[in-house]
């Protein structure tokens, strides 16, 4: 029986190390285990890190707009300079020059009491004339003058927003030709004139021609933010000697 156990003893220790061994083997296997489970942490680190960021760009890529595609409205289209500028009484005559590709600014003198002057260009800088502008108080009224009788006065036509006004075109001089139009806010006299005229001297008649139309001028003589441009205190009423010489003059009645 004990022959037996010894037998069954011996071939179960098999393989293992000598007693004298087991210490050190059993440290070397610790060792090799340790070692798998740090490599297996480390392992599993790298993929989390890996699972992370591309967790991260996926959600980028589908939450964030991706860049736009470029459409034509993003290109810079070269635009007409406008001419409107802070001064209110250009902003009143500016979209009417603008709207032909030219431009408008100030001529000195280019303002005084009562009064303002703007030059106008040609697309190629070249000048194309001046427009006047002269404010005036007419509370008593105005007469209208009739070119064909200097006695008489003018039946006005009337805007809706009540300002009476008549529109002259003079254009059988060529060295000056002249779109002007008078107009009167009823309500209180306050009464403008608008006068447009080419390139003076010239001889010629198409160099000559005004800027403005008489209807484009009556726009702007008519435009309720035109008299209230100016300040309360401004008028070009006689004695005014600095005012503009226009060429069918302003007779406030009184």
């Amino acid at each position: 029986m004990s022959a037996l156990l010894t037998a069954v003893l011996e071939r179960a220790c098999d393989g293992e190390p000598p007693p004298a061994d087991a210490v050190p083997d059993i440290s070397r296997r610790a060792d090799r285990l340790r070692r798998r489970r740090a490599r297996r942490v480390v392992l599993a680190g790298l993929i989390v890190v890996a699972l992370v960021v591309l967790l991260g760009y996926a959600l980028t890529t589908v939450l964030l707009p991706g860049p736009k595609p470029r459409s034509t409205a993003a290109v810079a289209v070269p635009q007409p300079r406008p001419s409107a500028v802070l001064d209110p009484v250009l902003a009143v005559l500016a979209p009417a020059v603008d709207a032909k590709g030219y431009r408008i600014v100030p001529r000195l003198p280019a303002a005084g009491v009562g009064w303002r002057q703007y030059a106008v260009l040609g697309a190629d800088g070249q000048p194309r004339g001046l427009v006047e502008v002269a404010v005036y108080d007419a509370p008593a009224g105005l007469c209208l003058p009739v070119r064909a009788d200097p006695d008489a006065c003018a039946l006005p036509d009337r805007t809706r927003a009540g300002v009476e006004y008549a529109r002259y075109a003079e254009t059988r001089d060529a060295d000056w030709q002249v779109h002007e139009v008078i107009a009167r806010r009823v309500v209180d006299g306050r009464t403008v004139a608008v006068m447009a005229t080419g390139e003076r001297g010239t001889g010629d008649a198409g160099r000559g021609e005004p800027p403005l139309t008489t209807v484009e001028v009556a726009r702007a003589a008519t435009d309720v933010r035109l008299p209230d441009a100016f300040g309360v205190g401004e008028r070009c009423n006689a004695p005014a000697p600095a005012c503009p010489i226009l060429r069918v003059p302003v007779r406030p009645a009184g």
